[in-house]
């Protein structure tokens, strides 16, 4: 049985969405899920431009059935003409479906980690986004292989093996992720260091 007020909090909030694509409006958003962990957290605040186009690592928003999601940018492909874009949670095994840059609301400009923290664009734009783009798509091709080569094992192996690849798949996004965090950690703590510095 689908939740009726789940299900038109998500409508509410997608025509709020297209309104701020029609507006060009910059606005703080809160996430769910934990398909782009380390980097956004339960506590973490998206600063989403709406309307923007999107580039290969830039953090996008759009509308993936029912729900709206923000998962990076991997690729732009040619797809009989069309210009397609596949998108990936960092923290996600599989691509998403493809979607075409008129799907886009927005992309992530800035995160914010909590209220007591300076916002950062360290991981969703920039030299540091596009490479943690590379690893992510990488990362999906290889779950994909492994999951086309796991087709000829016998059925209990093969459900054990496809329910590892999304673990390891997580556990390999925190390895890779985490030291950006640091970065993220560390950049906060000379912002707020300068800033108590000025006070004085």
């Amino acid at each position: 049985m689908v939740d009726l007020e789940t299900h038109w909090r998500q409508q509410a909030r997608r025509v709020a969405f297209e309104d701020y694509r029609r507006q060009g409006a910059c606005v703080w958003i809160k996430p769910r899920g934990t398909s782009m962990r380390p980097l956004i957290g339960a506590k973490t605040r998206l600063l989403v431009e709406f309307g923007a186009a999107g580039a290969i690592g830039d953090i996008v928003v759009f509308p993936l059935g029912d729900i709206l999601v923000a998962h990076r940018l991997v690729a732009r492909r040619q797809r009989q003409g069309i210009e397609v874009l596949h998108t990936k949670g960092d923290a996600e095994p599989y691509f998403d479906p493809p979607i075409q840059p008129g799907d886009l609301l927005g992309v992530v400009r800035t995160l914010r980690r909590s209220a007591a923290r300076p916002a950062t664009s360290l991981g969703c734009t920039g030299c540091a986004a596009r490479w943690i783009a590379r690893i992510s798509y990488m990362a999906g091709r290889s779950a994909w292989i492994a999951r086309r080569a796991m087709a000829v094992l016998p059925n209990p192996l093969r459900r054990i093996a496809l329910g590892a690849i999304p673990l390891l798949s997580r556990v390999a996004a925190h390895i890779l992720f985490t030291p950006l965090l640091w970065v993220v950690w560390f950049q906060s703590k000379r912002i707020e260091k300068l800033g108590g510095g000025e006070q004085e």
